[in-house]
This record gives C-alpha cells, structure tokens and sequence, in this order.
C-alpha cells in the first residue's frame, strides 16, 4: 500500500457551504485507544485524529484505493456512493486527479444539496448506517456549461474506530451519459492491498455493437509500459499491444506517494491485429510492476464492467495467487495526524 498527499484534508471542507456543525459533536469515527489494533488491515499503528485547535482526540484505523476512471463533463457525470457500515460510524476523504496523476479541480455536489463546491478534495464523517453520495459534475476551469470532458481517478481513504468496520466499507461508483447513452457503469474500487501485476478478463469485440475498452492505473513506483495480450476460443495468443507509458507515483516533498497515471482506450487501439470471433481472453502484464485494472464490455445498447482477475504474466512459470506487497502508506499515515471531519449533513 503507499501514502497519498492529503495536505488538503480539511481546508476545503471546513470552507464548503455543505458542512454545518462542530466537528467533534458529529460522527466519532475514531477510538480513545491510542492502542487501536488495526494489524489485520496492514497497519502497525492507527492514525491520530486531531482537532481545529491541533488536539489529539482519538485514533482510526484506516483502508483506501483508487477509482481507476471518472468521466464528469461533455455529457457525462460521475457519482461515488457510500454508507457507513452498522458497525461504527467512518470519515470519508475522496481526492481527484487527472490521468498524469495531477491534482484535477472538480465540482462536486454532496448529500443530496444541490449547492456546488470546487476542489481536489472532499471530505466529510457519516454517521453509523448513513450513506451519501457525491456526485462530480466536471472541471471547474469548464464551468458552468461544462461542455468537456474530465477524467482521471479517484484516490479514496476511510477512516474507523475499529478495524472491522473498516474492513465492511465498500464504495461503488457510478458512471454515465444518460439520456444520450442508455445504460451506466459501475467501477469497483482497487483496495491498495490488493492490487498486482497481471489480470486478465473475457470479452467479445466485432469492431461493431460488441466493444471492449480498457482503463489501467499503475500503482507502482516505476512509470511502467503494459503489454497487453489477446487470446482466441482455442487458448491461442492472437494478437499483442503496449500502452503509452503511464507514470507511477510520484515522490512528494515529504517522503509520501502521490498518485500514479492511468490510460483508457478501446482494445483495438491497443492491440492493432483484428480480434478473434467470440469470446476471447485479455491479459493485462505489468510486469514486476504493481496495478489496478477495469475492463469494460459494451453490448449495443448495454454495457458492463467486466470482472477482472488476478492472472500471471505467460513466461513467468507462477501459479496466480493472492496479491501481496509491502505497506508502503502506513509509516506516514500513522504519523500525520488527520483532522477530524465535519459531520454530514443532507438537506
């Protein structure tokens, strides 16, 4: 797993319109135990959270991700939805970026009021069993028509009082163009510690109402090159492509990772040989280095998210088996404390 730069976490929230309320009187979210065992999530120690005044009030566990793809403007509109589970109540920070792994300024609307914030970052506590939803209407440098596309990923991190309810959190989100195109996608998040170097998935492209596109994220360290590899009914390799290189996380100032690039393109224009008939399997090699991945199958006029899975590169002889990687996030997010979130509020 690997830090993410959350220098933004709470300056922009403590200024939106959407948040009402005293911090501290709103979902806890955190435990009074600065010896809170977070083991089984990957972390030797949990987060301190803070108060406005710098004050230590408690410690959460933690669990984050990456959205490999958002589409918000020209059309269409991107929604991420999530509840707190029964367990306890979680502190949501989700920040955008653009496919380099730049800070992207999105719009955004949040718990159901209409009012409009901009930012790379939105923040907010949900109660025990609340849910909320914010949805991302587009670049604010293309606003208020937003008559362009915006996309990039999505960098999530929820915070707990216990690691089992951090273990329950599972956001989802939405993607579409509707009326204009009659169906949307649902992309599942790609957990920091469960991404890998291979994964491979089926689909059908005919070059006509059966396409498949792909969105790749590297989560490594290394900007990486993906082979991209296509095999027919029989278990035949057919055809092989590479995407452009993709850059991975960047350094910040502070010893963190940031966020890495992400590259989206219809398969055919990454494998330029003509695809099988029927179904066929795509694989996806990183190499040694560490990835998230969504395929996507559109069927006339409906359309899916493939499931992707865990897969090995060809010449490496390795059974597939669970990814595991060092915890690279856990040093700096256990010792930058978070500001606590403000509560939110649906109108």
């Amino acid at each position: 797993m690997r830090v993410k730069s959350l220098h933004l976490l709470g300056t922009l929230a403590l200024a939106a319109g959407l948040m009402h309320g005293q911090p501290t009187n709103g979902a806890v979210y955190w435990s009074t135990n600065s010896s809170l065992d977070c083991s089984s999530l990957g972390e030797s120690s949990p987060t301190a959270i803070t108060n406005s005044a710098g004050a230590t009030i408690g410690y959460s566990c933690y669990v984050s991700g990456t959205f490999v793809w958002l589409a918000a403007g020209g059309g269409w509109s991107t929604s991420i939805r999530v509840a707190a589970p029964a367990s306890g109540a979680v502190g949501v920070d989700y920040s955008f970026y653009d496919p380099s792994g730049k800070n992207l300024n999105l719009d955004t609307t949040l718990g159901g009021n209409s009012a409009r914030t901009s930012g790379n970052d939105v923040n907010f506590a949900l109660q025990t069993n609340q849910p909320a939803e914010v949805g991302l209407l587009g670049a604010t440098s293309n606003a208020p028509s937003y008559s362009n596309t915006a996309t990039g990923t999505v960098y999530a991190v929820f915070y707990c009082p216990d690691a089992i309810t951090c273990e329950n959190v599972l956001p989802q989100l939405i993607y579409s163009n509707l009326p204009a195109v009659p169906w949307s996608l649902s992309v599942p998040i790609a957990w920091d510690s469960l991404t890998w170097s291979q994964w491979s998935a089926e689909g059908i492209d005919d070059g006509g109402a059966h396409r498949v596109s792909l969105a790749i994220y590297n989560d490594d360290t290394t900007a990486t090159i993906f082979t991209v590899r296509v095999y027919d009914s029989t278990g035949a390799l057919v055809g092989t492509g590479t995407t452009p290189s993709i850059p991975g996380l960047p350094v910040l100032t502070d010893g963190s990772y940031g966020e890495g690039g992400t590259y989206a393109a219809l398969l055919s224009d990454v494998v330029k040989t003509k695809l099988p008939s029927g179904v066929f399997k795509i694989l996806i090699d990183g190499g040694s280095n560490y990835s998230g991945v969504e395929v996507l199958q559109v069927n006339g006029q409906s359309a899916t998210t493939l499931q992707v899975a865990y897969d090995t590169a060809p010449t490496s002889g390795l059974i597939a088996r669970q990814p595991l990687r060092p915890n690279l996030r856990s040093g700096r997010a256990a010792s930058r404390p978070k500001l606590v979130f403000n509560p939110l509020i649906a109108k």
